[in-house]
């Protein structure tokens, strides 16, 4: 049983937005659960769920102390105006976005707080993270700044590095851009960061593991048909406050990521339809267009700890058509 703690007022509120998450649940809340010493709430919305979802939270949290955490269930609205539910609910000047499936590690919570605390110039932080199977067994720990990756609006549209379950704001900051967009449902999270960047706030990494973040088939990162779609939109949005070939050298390096995201995920047809965008879309001379394709390849595998050999793509039928359809069209 947890203890019986006063009711003090909450120093970060963790927002949590889920649907079907009965499985993930129980340890993702066992986690949380580690970080007790910190004056933390938990804000959690059903958006809709089917199963057992909402009664699963209920009965592992109903030692906890009654400010402690707080359950809405709502008709299914997507995971965006599921998080702007949670965010009016929430009573801290902090918050700490938590996906259901993933796992906070310690210091989830104690170390953004402090951070936070100790750099009022700051509105955001975020920590670095392990992907991790399914089963929960650790892959690979992912440090975007390492690349570069950072909080201008220029940083964040060239490498788009935001995890959800990684990253802690201030409220204010997160109120004043108006939240999450409800009309995407893919994306939303990097929409976010760049309107965070657009808007002059401040953010920085920690040099930390903050959770653990599951890769599996049911996961919204796995649709990436609509996972395409949406950071292609959110991209080509905001690049438009850029010079216009500068923008146009952005938008480019997020499309031929993602025909390695396709073609890493056994989706050839969507890779050609890609692969046809580029040749209409690309900046580099059409002899520099392989070359470039084959440096994506090889650098968005070793982020993410796959194999890759370039040798054996060079010799597949997918590469011929490749390099056929990144011509001048």
């Amino acid at each position: 049983m947890a203890p019986s703690d006063p009711a003090p007022a909450p120093a970060v509120s963790v927002l949590l937005a889920f649907r079907n998450a009965e499985r993930w649940l129980p340890g993702c809340l066992a986690a949380l659960a580690q970080e007790w010493a910190v004056p933390f709430e938990l804000v959690a919305i059903d958006d809709g769920s089917s199963d057992a979802s909402a009664a699963v939270l209920q009965r592992l949290c109903r030692h906890w102390p009654a400010w402690r955490w707080r359950l809405m269930r709502t008709a299914p609205a997507g995971v965006s105006a599921a998080r702007n539910r949670a965010l009016a609910l929430a009573r801290a000047p902090l918050v700490a976005l938590l996906d259901a499936d993933d796992r906070p590690m310690p210091g989830r919570l104690a170390q953004p707080l402090a951070v936070l605390n100790h750099h009022p110039e700051l509105a955001h932080v975020h920590g670095a993270w392990w992907r991790m199977d399914a089963d929960g067994q650790a892959q690979q720990l992912v440090q975007p700044w390492l690349e570069g990756a950072g909080f201008t609006l220029r940083e964040a549209l060239n490498h788009k590095a935001v995890l959800p379950s990684a990253w802690t704001l201030r409220r204010s900051a997160l109120e004043a851009v108006g939240g999450f967009d409800p009309q995407l449902s893919q994306a939303e999270d990097v929409d976010l960061l760049l309107r965070l960047a657009s808007a002059g706030f401040l953010g920085a990494w920690l040099d930390q593991p903050l959770v653990r973040y599951r890769v599996h088939a049911e996961a919204a990162s796995q649709q990436h048909g609509a996972q395409v779609e949406g950071l292609l939109q959110v991209v080509e949005r905001h690049g438009a406050a850029l010079p216009p070939a500068e923008a146009r050298e952005l938008y480019y390096a997020t499309l031929s990521w993602t025909v390695w995201l396709a073609w890493s995920r056994g989706d050839g047809a969507l890779a050609e339809r890609l692969l046809a965008e580029c040749g209409r879309r690309c900046p580099w001379p059409p002899v520099r267009r392989p070359v470039h394709l084959l440096e994506v390849f090889a650098r968005s595998a070793a982020r993410v700890g796959q194999p890759f050999e370039a040798r054996t793509l060079l010799a597949t039928p997918f590469w011929s058509r490749a390099v056929e359809l990144l011509q001048p069209v």
